[in-house]
């Protein structure tokens, strides 16, 4: 019995052409989808958003100039956009902590901040630090309560200041009659800004030389304060070399009488009488029992 011979060599040729043109197509759709997502990507446009960036180098520790910022736009995504400063006004005066380049692009964490995080700044937002500027400095003071407004007052409140201080007495006066007043009370700061308040403990802006004159009073430790609300809209200094209130003065202003000293040391006592020493009285008698009845 013969057996049927079938010719398998151009079968598996077909099959050979087949798999190479299945991976030729394979490979162009994959480049043409590719490429295409290439494509698109590059079609999608990143927002330009207008910032602050330095027209110059500018140092650290030194006041920022409005003529060393400019705004450029750049390419800023959500991430890069956060702090990033859109006014150049809000950064003239204020110091960065950190040197930046030509270019650069600022953000409100560069600006240094003496009140390091405590939540208040020294200088007011139109500040700025120059030659002729005040020396402004933060001192703390504690006034209880009962002399602060009942604790009512508030970081970003005015206030004027009074010194309550002791001046030793003589002890010469007393045998000759005289009141001598050993307290002496005065509005020392006026229009006093309150930066920040922990309890009794007030966080005060001043000059320096109003600084200086507290701490070496505090050192002393013979001064107290009391502190007055002023009204918001009241920036007026009021003339003080009139005021100044001591004991002897509340007393003669509202006609008080004098705690005189007695006695007078011209004048004696009168001698009195002995006062005769009370004696107890008589003890009485025992009451006799009642006889039984018989």
């Amino acid at each position: 019995m013969e057996m049927e011979y079938k010719d398998t060599s151009r079968r598996g040729k077909v099959i050979v052409v087949a798999g190479v043109v299945l991976a030729l197509v394979a490979g162009g759709a994959s480049f043409y989808l590719l490429s295409q997502a290439q494509q698109n990507a590059g079609a999608v446009e990143v927002p330009r958003v207008a910032v602050v960036v330095a027209a110059v180098a500018i140092p650290a520790r030194t006041p920022v100039q409005l003529s060393q910022l400019q705004l450029r736009e750049v390419a800023l995504d959500e991430i890069t956009q956060a702090g990033i400063v859109t006014d150049p006004n809000t950064l003239v005066g204020k110091v960065l902590a950190i040197p930046v380049t030509a270019g650069q692009p600022l953000y409100s964490n560069m600006v240094a901040s003496a009140a390091s995080g405590s939540g208040f700044s020294i200088l007011g937002p139109n500040e700025t630090v120059a030659p002729d500027s005040e020396a402004w400095r933060a001192v703390s003071i504690t006034i209880p309560d009962d002399r602060a407004v009942g604790g009512l007052l508030q970081a970003g409140q005015t206030i004027d200041i009074f010194m309550t201080t002791t001046i030793p007495v003589r002890d010469d006066l007393e045998p000759l009659g005289r009141y001598y007043s050993d307290f002496a009370t005065k509005v020392t700061y006026q229009d006093v800004l309150i930066l920040a308040r922990t309890g009794g403990l007030y966080v005060i802006r001043t000059s320096l030389t109003v600084a200086e004159e507290i701490n070496h009073m505090l050192a002393s430790g013979q001064v107290n304060f009391s502190a007055a609300l002023r009204p918001d809209q009241d920036v007026r200094y009021v003339d003080v070399r009139s005021l100044g209130a001591t004991t002897s003065r509340i007393l003669e202003k509202y006609g008080l009488p004098f705690p005189p000293v007695y006695p007078d040391p011209s004048a004696s006592i009168p001698p009195q009488p002995a006062v005769a020493t009370p004696t107890p009285p008589p003890t009485p008698a025992p009451t006799p029992e009642a006889s039984p009845a018989s």
